[in-house]
């Protein structure tokens, strides 16, 4: 992959009347990890959601493989190669484990036998549950789920929230290593992190956020 995968230039949202984003710029380069890191409020969450077009934000400036995105609908977006992973762990209790995977792949139904080993290597545990209900899993479990659906679409840029969120240490450290195998499979990661100590640990380069800005790069 080359490099300027993903180029944010005054990337900003008005909710309510209130600026949550302002002139946020970044990028991302094919073949690295980049954290965006603050406190909880500053805009991380926000920021990923508006890449994925799930808020209506405007940006001078948001090219995906040098495509423009503005404006483009999320399931376009996420055709093009963009997948957006939330904090916590979004699935739908009532379905199965593999029902569950099955509706990360709706883009691409033609495909739907592919990729269900690829997620059960990276988490055995999902197919000894394959045939569970999601509602039944654990949390570490769920989000594991979580992360795989997003995974469905065979994603370019994997934009990932805040995945230790309510994870035991042990279970988010274990993650920051499934999180890397994800990236040496040829998937670049966007990732925001309140806890600093983790991102620091996977992260090639990161920014902080402050108030809906990004005030420096490099603060790990």
């Amino acid at each position: 992959m080359g490099n300027g995968l993903l180029e944010v230039d005054r990337l900003e949202l008005k909710i309510d009347l209130h600026w949550v984003l302002k002139g946020v710029n970044f990028h991302v380069n094919g073949g690295e990890i980049v954290a965006i890191v603050g406190e909880n409020g500053s805009g991380k969450t926000m920021t990923l959601r508006s890449i994925a077009g799930l808020e209506d934000a405007t940006a001078t400036r948001l090219e995906f493989h040098g495509r423009n995105i503005n404006g483009m609908e999320p399931h376009n977006r996420a055709k093009e190669g963009l997948s957006y992973c939330p904090s916590e762990g979004h699935v739908f209790p009532r379905m199965t484990v593999k029902e569950n995977l099955e509706m990360g792949k709706y883009l691409f139904p033609e495909e739907m036998n592919g990729d269900f080993e690829v997620v059960y290597e990276l988490f055995p545990v999902l197919k000894e549950r394959s045939d569970q209900a999601a509602g039944k899993l654990s949390g570490g479990e769920r989000q594991m789920l979580a992360l795989s659906k997003s995974l469905m679409t065979e994603p370019d840029l994997l934009l990932l929230d805040e995945f230790s969120l309510g994870l035991a240490q042990k279970i988010a450290l274990e993650f920051t290593g499934k999180v890397e195998e994800i990236y040496k499979s040829g998937v670049s990661v966007l990732f925001v992190e309140q806890n600093l100590q983790l991102a620091a640990g996977l992260a090639h380069r990161d920014y902080h956020m402050v108030e809906g800005r990004i005030e420096n790069e490099g603060v790990l």
